[in-house]
């Protein structure tokens, strides 16, 4: 049972898609409604790593 050591993509053109809108609304959204900025950090940072990983792919 020989598994690659490397990186394989795991998401295909629509998951990428929804990633990378998923990721903008999440890095726009909160700061458009006045969210607390600890909220708005949160969501920034957990928006970004989506928008990474629809650009990258892995």
């Amino acid at each position: 049972m020989e598994r690659s050591l490397y990186l394989e993509k795991n998401i295909g053109p629509l998951d990428r898609v929804i990633r990378l809108t998923l990721g903008a609304a999440l890095v726009i959204a909160p700061a458009l409604f006045g969210w607390s900025p600890w909220t708005i950090a949160i969501s920034a940072a957990i928006g970004g790593s989506q928008i990474i990983e629809g650009i990258i792919a892995y």
